[in-house]
């Protein structure tokens, strides 16, 4: 990891939001770089003042009062209510099945939550991997405006066949491809060309994968993802996001 790199991750990083790779990546690079390590001491500094600095206010005795009236005027209401009585053999089943309510609740809760947490994680790692493609000069591996020379170079390298289409007709002519890591897996990186700027789509396996999230965006940038055929996709720009949908709106009726 370079300077320039470590300067787009510092914030990211003081907020806790790096993923492990990137956060002992960056942390090596700060043991070595003391102008690195200054900047990241500074952003700290300066989180740690701002939260100092913020006003506090202690609730009034005339406004605690009135809480604890309001507070003790429910309890004395819900004492006098009088409960309603149910048959012992109802109170069992319903309590029975309010603990499996409960239950179903809370493990369909964990898994959306889960489910939402890795999703997030992949558009961090991709935005990370097309960032380090374009600082890093490894942008391709392969290059090539011919989809008959990209697709064939993966062969014997990935054990999937990434759809390859070239849409220069619509201003986004093939670049070439490369491999690259997504969410732990081996994955193809399709790159297209929009005027000056580069689109990175990353595919790979959707089998024990999480599906990509659909739209995400991070300091600039944007990202697509959808799943097809057995393949996650994920579309990485820097574009307008207008541009953006219309590459993957065409990407997506071509590889259908």
């Amino acid at each position: 990891m370079n300077c320039d790199e470590s300067h787009l991750l510092l914030e990211a990083y003081a907020d806790g939001e790096l993923d492990l790779v990137r956060h002992i990546e960056l942390e090596t690079h700060l043991k070595a770089c003391p102008a690195c390590l200054r900047l990241s001491e500074g952003i700290a500094a300066r989180r740690t003042r701002i939260r100092e600095a913020l006003p506090r206010f202690d609730a009034s005795q005339a406004l605690r009062e009135s809480i604890r009236a309001s507070l003790q005027a429910e309890a004395q209401k819900t004492a006098e209510q009088r409960p309603i009585r149910f048959p012992v053999a109802w109170q069992r089943w319903n309590l029975a099945g309010l603990a499996v309510s409960v239950t179903v609740a809370l493990l369909a809760g964990y898994s959306w939550g889960g489910h939402r947490a890795r999703s997030a994680s992949v558009a961090k790692e991709a935005f990370a991997e097309h960032m380090r493609s374009l600082q890093a000069n490894h942008l391709m591996d392969v290059i090539s405006t011919d989809r008959h020379t990209v697709k064939p170079w993966f062969a014997g390298k990935l054990d999937f066949s990434p759809p390859v289409v070239d849409l220069a007709d619509i201003g986004f002519p093939l670049a070439g491809g490369r491999l690259d890591q997504i969410d732990g897996h081996t994955a193809a990186a399709l790159v297209f060309r929009r005027r000056l700027h580069t689109i990175n789509v990353f595919v790979w396996p959707a089998r024990d994968a999480v599906p990509p999230p659909s739209s995400a965006s991070e300091s600039g940038f944007s990202a697509q993802g959808w799943t097809n055929g057995g393949l996650n996709f994920l579309a990485v720009s820097e574009i307008p996001a207008a541009d953006l949908e219309q590459f993957v709106g065409e990407y997506k009726k071509r590889t259908q």
